[in-house]
């Protein structure tokens, strides 16, 4: 696994996000809820706007649906990578820069150490697995 594919479900947490509040925005300008009250008959425009509201609706239903199963999905993937990982504090490093998108002073703070020596134990894991995949590949 490698630094983008960890860094994937921060961008699907976003996408979540955004999909969240475009359907807060969707539903506070929902046509349906109509404060007038008439016999008087309602153009097709007001119908074909509902239409519209509607069909957009559950568009971004189907698209927040999607991107919650996608990072769930990504999630297990990510779990079972850091369950691998022997060494707890280079696990926990992991987890809290790809899962809680913590900033590198952040993590320092949380273990106690420089912000330099969490980013320099992240990126020499990586640098390892990746010296120890090209090994592995050659032999």
């Amino acid at each position: 696994m490698t630094i983008e594919n960890l860094s994937q479900i921060n961008y699907i947490k976003r996408e979540i996000k955004n999909l969240q509040l475009e359907l807060e925005e969707l539903n506070v300008r929902n046509l349906y809820k109509s404060n007038i009250i008439s016999d008087m008959p309602r153009s097709s425009e007001m119908k074909d706007a509902n239409v519209e509201y509607l069909s957009r609706k559950i568009m971004v239903e189907d698209l927040l649906n999607y991107n919650l199963r996608k990072l769930q999905d990504e999630r297990r993937k990510i779990e079972e990578f850091l369950n691998a990982i022997e060494d707890a504090e280079t696990r926990l490093i992991l987890r809290l820069r790809c899962i809680n998108n913590m900033n590198w002073q952040e993590i320092g703070d949380e273990l106690g150490m420089d912000r330099r020596t969490a980013s320099r134990k992240f990126y020499k894991f990586f640098k390892d697995a990746h010296n120890a995949h090209e090994f592995y590949d050659i032999v």
